[in-house]
């Protein structure tokens, strides 16, 4: 089932942000994350052939779950 892998993966992310978070000082820590439904490719535009993230692209796709970051609605 699609929503079981889901739920799994997103809390074996969380466990290794919280593990990764109790090594950093207050400022560093990862409050937030999302997990986008597609792989961040050359072809999208969003990454460089090297996979460098094109930060303008990218934030410009994906605006309103930035924006969402930043308010209490996520």
């Amino acid at each position: 089932d699609l929503a079981l892998i889901q739920a799994v993966v997103t809390e074996v992310i969380e466990a290794a942000v919280d593990r990764v978070n109790r090594t950093l000082a207050r400022h560093e820590r990862i409050r937030k994350f999302a997990i986008l439904g597609s792989e961040l490719t050359p072809a999208d535009g969003e990454v460089t052939q090297t996979r460098v993230l094109r930060r303008q692209v990218a934030a410009e796709r994906h605006k309103a779950l930035l924006d969402a970051f930043y308010s209490d609605s996520y």
